[in-house]
Order: C-alpha cells, then sequence, then structure tokens
C-alpha cells in the first residue's frame, strides 16, 4: 500500500464501544470512516448525528455496497466471529474487532484462518500491548541492551482472565517474544468445572525458556514486571519504570525513560492505548505486517487462560500446549458475551451511549504512537 493513502473504514457496531473506535479512526489523518452499520435504529441515529456517513440496518449490505479497506466490528463476543469471518469473506483487507474475540479456541481458530487465507491483517482490542512504552523496552531488549528476558511476573488482580485479563496475557506474551507455550500450570478463583469467566492465577513455560508467574490476588503492586538479565521494567499500564544494571548489582533508574509518553489520556477519550492500535493497524496495511495486537495473539491468549483452567481440573497437573480440545471455551461476563442493552436494560444503556457520544474527539496521530 501506498503510504498516502487514506484508508476506508466500515464501522459494524454504534454501541458506547463502537463510538470510542470512531473517534480514533476519526482522529488519525489515514483513516476516514465511510459508512456505519447497526440494527438499533436509535443507536445508529445517534451514531450518525456524530458521524455523518452512511448508515446501514445489516452490516452485510454495507460489506457488498462499500468499498472498504478497514472493517471494524465492535460487538458482543457472542455474535463477532461469525461477522469477522464475514468480513473476511467479503475481501476487505484488514479488520480491527474488540476483545475477547471469541469464547472458544475452535470459533478462534476459524477467524484466525478466514483471514491468513485470505491475506487480511486481524487486529484485536483496544489493548495494552498496543501502548508505546512496551514496545521501546522490547527494541531494547531485541538489542541486547537490556539483556536476555529471564521471567516475567504479571501482577492481575482481575476476575475475568479472558475480559479483561487477555490485555496483560498481551503484553506478557510480547515480553516472552511470543514463543511458542511449553506448558502451563494454573488455578481458578472459583470453581474451575464453571466455563464462565473469572479470575485465575499460575505458571506459564515458554519453549524459548521464559518463566511467566500469573498473580492473581490483589497487592499493592499491579501490571507487568519484566527481569532482564541487565535491567528490570514494570509498568502498571499507566507509565512505567526502567531501571539497568547487572545481577548483584546496583539498579539505576531512567527516569526519563517513559516521560515521552505521559501518563494524562492515556484512555480516554482516544488515548494512547487506541491511538497505537488504530495506528498499528494502517501500519499493517502499509507495511504487510502482523497488528501489535494481532487475533492470532487473542488466540494464542485465550489457549492460555484455558489451559490454567484445565490445570485446576486435573489435579493441577501440566497442561501441554497445543490444546487438542479446540472446543474448549471460557463464556466472557454477559455484559461483554450479549449486547449491552440486554444486560443494562434500555434506560441505563441510553445513557452510556449519550455520554460517549458526548466525549471530545481524539487525535490518532497525536503524541507517540
Amino acid at each position: 500500500m501506498t503510504r498516502d493513502k487514506t484508508y476506508r473504514v466500515g464501522i459494524i457496531g454504534c454501541g458506547r464501544k463502537g463510538h470510542g473506535h470512531a473517534r480514533g479512526y476519526e482522529g488519525n489523518p489515514r483513516t476516514e470512516i465511510a459508512a456505519a452499520a447497526e440494527p438499533d435504529h436509535a443507536n445508529l441515529e445517534i451514531f450518525l448525528d456524530r458521524f455523518p456517513v452512511k448508515g446501514y440496518g445489516d452490516y452485510r449490505k454495507l460489506l457488498v455496497q462499500e468499498d472498504l479497506d478497514i472493517a471494524a466490528p465492535i460487538l458482543p463476543v457472542k455474535s463477532n466471529p461469525q461477522v469477522v469471518i464475514d468480513c473476511a469473506a467479503a475481501g476487505v483487507k484488514a479488520i480491527y474487532c474488540e476483545k475477547p474475540m471469541a469464547a472458544s479456541l475452535e470459533e478462534s481458530d476459524a477467524m484466525v484462518e478466514a483471514c491468513a487465507g485470505r491475506g487480511i491483517a486481524l487486529a484485536s482490542g483496544d489493548a495494552y500491548r498496543t501502548m508505546p512504552q512496551h514496545w521501546k523496552v522490547k527494541a531494547l531488549i531485541d538489542s541486547g541492551a537490556l539483556g536476555a528476558v529471564q521471567s516475567i511476573n504479571l501482577y492481575q488482580s482481575t476476575t475475568e482472565i479472558s475480559g479483561g485479563g487477555c490485555q496483560g496475557l498481551s503484553v506478557l506474551r510480547l515480553f516472552a517474544d511470543d514463543a511458542d507455550v511449553e506448558w502451563v500450570t494454573g488455578w481458578c478463583g472459583r470453581d474451575p468445572w464453571d466455563d464462565e469467566d473469572q479470575g485465575m492465577g499460575g505458571y506459564v513455560k515458554f519453549a524459548n525458556g521464559v518463566d511467566a508467574f500469573i498473580h492473581s490476588k490483589r497487592t499493592p503492586l499491579e501490571g507487568i514486571e519484566v527481569l532482564c538479565s541487565k535491567g528490570v521494567y514494570h509498568t502498571n499500564w499507566n507509565g512505567g519504570h526502567l531501571w539497568r544494571g547487572e545481577a548483584h548489582g546496583e539498579l539505576m533508574e531512567d527516569e526519563d525513560f517513559v516521560e515521552e509518553f505521559g501518563t494524562e489520556g492515556w484512555m480516554e477519550p482516544s488515548g494512547t492505548r487506541q491511538r497505537a492500535g488504530i495506528q498499528s493497524i494502517v501500519d499493517a496495511l502499509d507495511q504487510g505486517i502482523e497488528p501489535r495486537c494481532s487475533g492470532a495473539n487473542m488466540r494464542k491468549v485465550l489457549e492460555i487462560a484455558i489451559g490454567l483452567r484445565q490445570s485446576h481440573r486435573n489435579d493441577f497437573a501440566p497442561i501441554a500446549f497445543p490444546i487438542q480440545d479446540r472446543s474448549l471455551k471460557i463464556i466472557p461476563n454477559k455484559s461483554r458475551f450479549l449486547n449491552k442493552k440486554e444486560t443494562l436494560g434500555e434506560a441505563a444503556y441510553a445513557e452510556q451511549i449519550q455520554a460517549s457520544a458526548a466525549k471530545p474527539m481524539g487525535g490518532a496521530n497525536a503524541g507517540q504512537v
């Protein structure tokens, strides 16, 4: 793709999160919203009032009638897999959906394969993994400046290992160099025989030798800690700290390292996290590379979460990867799995939509991405 091309975007799903993604696309100089699809007429009307583009009540008509570069299905998890597969079949060049992208491994497999087989870039999630400070640290690690990654601590006290927890697991995989997993052991916060999402902890053994520990209990420390042979990186997702030094020696903090990124507005209305996600899909189209938080990554993340639970189900035994039973699933919380209007009620949901529509535009090219 030429780097002066403006990519045409179709938003599928004009709910609260759909507005957030639309603000990100509106703020990026390389993307323009061409059309939107939403079966809920009230939601569509609010969206079109804010973003004056062509509206459709059926996403399939949008895919047929619009010449899109990027399809952006921002949908409940239950309906997301089929819509992503339909977008791929329609011939778009890239798809950027939300997370978690599916409940089961077989659904994730189908989504990734539908896109990979057609050369379509698939991204998933307004994700911590896209945040620029992580990639600056990763570049230092790759250069050898911090030495090799030895182990990783993920401090994640979420009650949703798949819903919200996929954020931390995605960053964990980044710093493990996206290596294959050999095996995991783990435990659940509740009943391991429950397929619904819950908090989990455990250990992940990567094929490249990196050890990763998932801490599930709430403490003053949150975020991720990457222990290298010549340095340590910690972030609680909002900013971060980098220390350099040798084993048994003094650690010196690089105080200027994350200063350039700032800590204000990293999430809303279209802060660093989302700006970086939008820019990542643009870069994927420009350069023919994977998005920073790809669908393939999110499939691996779901597999790790399911592996932790399967370990608990098998008396905490190690679970070898890849997991053979692809029908296994984690069902997200209702607010993620179903349409939020169904779970919140019409009045409460209408308030959320109006609040989202009233937020100011966020520039996707502002700051570092």
